[in-house]
């Protein structure tokens, strides 16, 4: 009688087994990536308001005496108000308005204090 080596390795029915598990691991991860595509579009949107609100506030401060408006920039709107609150001192006021991919509308507002001599 010849004995025959066993050859180690894998049977079709493990590997099979494996690639199914594999695959529904990555079908339930499917939301989270989803989720954080959403998460990190809100994040750029959210930053290029600040970034937004922060160019127009310095506008505001630059001028002598600041007045209101509104603008459309990169598919935001850009409001302003200044308020005279006493003598020589002004209430401003910045707020950008967006709609995410879902048409959501989100906003983002910065109110500061200027003094005019």
């Amino acid at each position: 009688m010849i004995k025959r080596k066993k050859i180690g390795g894998f049977t079709l029915i493990e590997v099979m087994s494996g690639m199914v598990l594999l695959a529904v691991g990555l079908l339930l991860l499917l939301p989270m990536m989803v989720t954080s595509i959403r998460a990190n579009n809100y994040a750029k949107n959210a930053t290029e308001a600040s970034m937004l609100i922060k160019d127009k506030m310095e506008d505001l401060k630059n001028m002598n005496i600041p007045n209101s408006g509104n603008d459309t920039s990169v598919g935001a709107t850009r409001n302003w108000t200044s308020t005279l609150v006493s003598t020589g001192l002004y209430r401003l006021s910045v707020t950008v308005a967006w709609n995410d991919e879902q048409g959501y509308p989100h906003s983002n507002t910065m109110t500061s204090y200027m003094s005019v001599r």
